[in-house]
Parts: C-alpha cells; structure tokens; sequence
C-alpha cells in the first residue's frame, strides 16, 4: 500500500500520526513551526485523504502501525520522536510496543486510554451512539457527536467546498473503518504500558480539560506512571493553533 507522506526540516525525527476525521494536512501549518529543530514526517492514514482505497481493508491498530514503522523506514534511519493525535495516539503507542528500536519517545495527545471503568463507560456509550448513526446512514450526524465530546466549540468559519469534501471522505473512512477496529476494538493492557521502555508523556488540552478524552487520558496517564503536560486549546490544537501548539509540543520533547 502506498500512503501518502510529508516531510519537512531536517534533525531529529518527528513523526506526526494524525486522529479520526483529518489527514497528514492536519499538521502542515504546525510543522512549519517544527522543521527548524525536527525532521517533521506526517502522512495520511490508510483510507485518509490521499492514501485512498477502493474498498475497505483491515483498519487494526496493529496493521496501520506496520503503516507507521513503513513510513518510518522510508523516511529515515534513525530512532524517531512519535507524536499522536487523539486515536493517532494509540497507532504510536503500538508502533513502540511493535518496534521499540525505532523509537525514542513520544508525546500522546488525549489517547482516551481508559482503564477505569467509569471513563471506560461513557467512551462506550459515545461508541454505541455512532455505531447507530452508521447503521441508519446518518453518517453526517457523527460530526457534532465528535465535536460534541472533545468539548470544542462549533467553529464559526465555513469551509469551501473542496475541504468539506474532504472531510466527509475522511468522517466516511471513520465510520466504516475505524470506528470499531480503533475506538473499540483497541485495548492495550495497563501492564503492558506501564513496562514500556520508552519515555511517554501524555498532552491534555487546558480548555478541553473537562471532556471525555481528556478526562480519560488523565486517568490513564496516572495508572500508567506517564506524565502528564498541558498544552493549550482543544482537541485540534495541532490545526487550530498550530504555533502555540509546536512550542508546547517542543517543550513536551524535551527530554525524551
């Protein structure tokens, strides 16, 4: 399969694995803001933007972190930095229990790691509501659902039309591809994360600090031993305030 890769900047590699619903594009204005200290690697997921397929194929987290380490491998040799975005978090989190070799450390914004059972409740819940949407063919009501938990408010900017087509290719990719195989499906063990040998640090958002992912993240980060890092914004935060977004995310880096 061949998926669609950017790279900007020169340094320490820094792969960048984008969410649910976005591209690699996600992070262009960000890794501009990036590439005078990494070598930024973004790419569309499989089934995402430009890394199309004809028909819908196996949207495992562990097929597309054999995506990741393919890029990787592409793109460099040496160990790289990870960040993930919301569900690119948990592709970056099995690439480094796959291939700890090519992995330095990474940064996971809200991964929605829930362990406890009451965090683990309400993403369920969120779960069974698009789950409905799709069996009904409301595929357009997963939206405001999405934009709903990450506790964003609606934007007031309206897109052309090439971009919202775009994103209903990639709400599609989502609904009958990865809602269930990565939302679901995806449930790495506590012990297993907390026996990593790599440095983890969890993002949470300042503004979205009350909603679902975020509160997830937090308790999963604590049960892990991960730190925890606030950056500012919400959920998007990478496209939103891409240059607030890539000094919070340089500081994150440091370090690892």
């Amino acid at each position: 399969m061949n998926l669609y890769t950017y790279t900007a900047g020169a340094g320490t590699p820094l792969l960048m694995i984008h969410g649910i619903i976005s591209d690699g594009s996600f992070f262009d204005e960000a890794a501009s803001f990036l590439s005078d200290e990494y070598q930024v690697i973004s790419y569309d997921r499989r089934g995402y933007g430009r890394s199309t397929l004809e028909t819908y194929t196996d949207f495992s987290v562990g097929a597309q972190a054999e995506d990741a380490a393919d890029v990787l491998r592409a793109c460099t040799d040496q160990k790289a930095l990870l960040f993930g975005n919301s569900a690119g978090s948990l592709i970056a989190l099995e690439l480094a229990f796959r291939h700890p070799e090519m992995v330095r450390g990474m940064v996971l914004l809200e991964p929605s790691l829930a362990w406890d059972e009451e965090e683990r409740g309400k993403l369920r819940e969120w779960n069974r509501e698009l789950n409905e949407y799709r069996a009904s063919g409301r595929i357009k009501r997963a939206m405001p659902a999405f934009i709903r938990v990450t506790g964003a408010p609606a934007s007031g900017e309206s897109a052309g039309l090439a971009e919202m087509k775009k994103t209903y290719s990639n709400l599609k990719n989502f609904m009958f591809g990865e809602l269930n195989e990565v939302q679901r499906a995806y449930d790495p063990s506590l012990e297993r994360c907390r026996n990593l040998e790599i440095p983890v640090k969890v993002a949470v958002t300042r503004e979205g600090a009350a909603s679902i992912f975020a509160t997830s993240s937090v308790s999963g980060a604590r049960l892990a031993g991960w730190e925890i890092v606030e950056f500012p914004g919400y959920h998007n935060t990478a496209k939103d305030m891409p240059e607030d977004f890539a000094k919070a995310l340089k500081r994150a880096l440091n370090g690892l």
